[in-house]
């Protein structure tokens, strides 16, 4: 068997090992299916408390900083994408410091494998729950606040989500391989977490920042996913209007796993040194 065939058989293993532990924990799956609904459909009846009701004149003021006036739409996509994060920084984003907390990590590390099979592998076991998140989102804004939406907005909303998870799946891994460094991963991953909200368009139209950190946003994947996601679906606008995020999304891609992989190499040289490889 060659190495690239056993890096690759490791690799499925990988993935397959964080999956087999979330199944361990069945009320994960359940809170899946029930905070996807509850938080967003909360922000959307306090969106229309503070409105008013659908005062008209509020609607309108929201619709020239949106783009649409299609309120829940807007904040049950911006969730989406707050869970899409949340997965992947919590989960694979924290999976090498779990590996050294369990005593695990120097033991695979011992292995032929390629180190970056450990890196890359665990973003994948969570794209099913991602998806599960935008499935749940969507039956709810049909069957509870009664959006219908086409069907053509929806299958090209799903292009720009298959366009975006490769530069979501690079940011995961850079952010494993950061924390791989740092003893306590729960406030680097609120703070992280916090800054894509609230630099991207996530929780409000992007308009409301200030200049400056509207170009910071350019720099960040999720601001043209949850953006033209928001676009295809609620602007009747079509992907080739949107043809330069997508190339743009596809390079954020590349430049971030190259990033992802120095770091990592820079980190793990460092911790061999320090001889903390295994601390926690």
């Amino acid at each position: 068997m060659s190495l690239l065939a056993a890096d690759a058989r490791a690799f499925v293993a990988a993935a397959r090992k964080e999956l087999r532990m979330w199944r361990r924990y069945p009320l994960f799956i359940l809170g899946l299916l029930f905070w996807p609904i509850v938080l967003p459909a909360t922000w959307v009846l306090m969106g229309q408390a503070y409105s008013g009701g659908g005062d008209a004149r509020a609607l309108a003021a929201f619709a020239e900083r949106a783009g649409t006036t299609e309120f829940a739409g807007f904040v049950f996509v911006g969730y989406a994408m707050y869970m899409w994060l949340s997965n992947l920084l919590w989960g694979p984003g924290t999976a090498l410091r779990q590996e050294q907390i369990r005593g695990s990590l120097e033991a695979v590390f011992l292995t032929p494998t390629s180190r970056l099979v450990a890196l890359f592998a665990p973003p994948i076991s969570h794209l099913p729950f991602s998806l599960l998140n935008f499935v749940t989102m969507g039956l709810t804004l049909w069957l509870v606040f009664g959006i219908v939406l086409p069907l053509g907005p929806v299958l090209e909303a799903m292009v720009v989500i298959a366009i975006g998870i490769p530069s979501m799946y690079a940011i995961g891994s850079l952010f494993a391989a950061s924390v791989l460094r740092f003893g306590e991963t729960g406030p680097i991953v609120q703070l992280v977490r916090g800054t894509f909200v609230l630099a991207c368009g996530i929780t409000f139209p992007l308009v409301m920042l200030p200049g400056w950190a509207q170009a910071g946003a350019a720099l960040l994947p999720p601001t043209y996913i949850v953006a033209d996601i928001r676009t295809v679906l609620f602007r009747g606008v079509g992907l080739g209007a949107i043809a330069v995020d997508l190339v743009l999304l596809l390079a954020f891609a590349g430049l971030i796993t190259l990033l992802a992989v120095w770091v990592f190499r820079i980190l793990e040289t460092s911790a061999r040194r320090r001889g903390t490889l295994g601390s926690y």
